[in-house]
């Protein structure tokens, strides 16, 4: 395997995650499990060991975590450890946080957690305001 500085070097052109759009300076990517959809080297899937990504659980309630596993490497499926997190708002962003901070990938904790809020975010259900009735006029 070569160092994943060199598969960026070869990959960062040619990749089919890759959106270019007019107008705009830095590209777009979209790799799965990528945190903020931005095409770096910081936050690409492809290339790394270590990989942590956050998606909406399938049940409407908390969110799945996904880490690259060491093992299985060339089995892409099967390298893929999901978990599901649900247990209030608070706890689960706690639980993240511990989770990147003991050893996988630290730089990350911020996109992680502000993916995971965003996600927490639009699960809540919004009340909506009922609407005042309209005052006669005699």
């Amino acid at each position: 395997m070569s160092s994943s500085h060199l598969q960026w070097l070869i990959t960062r052109n040619t990749s089919s995650f890759v959106l270019k759009k007019r107008n705009v300076k830095q590209p777009f990517s979209r790799e799965p499990l990528h945190l903020t959809n931005r095409h770096c080297f910081k936050f690409n899937t492809l290339v790394h060991k270590n990989v942590i990504g956050v998606e909406p659980a399938k049940d409407k309630n908390g969110f799945v975590v996904v880490m690259k596993s060491k093992k299985k490497v060339y089995k892409p499926k099967a390298s893929m450890i999901r978990f599901q997190i649900k247990s209030g708002p608070r706890h689960t962003l706690a639980k993240l946080s511990n989770i990147v901070k003991n050893g996988y990938r630290k730089d990350c904790r911020g996109a992680v957690l502000k993916k995971a809020s965003a996600i927490i975010r639009s699960e809540k259900t919004r009340v909506s305001k009922k609407a005042k009735p309209a005052k006669k006029a005699e």
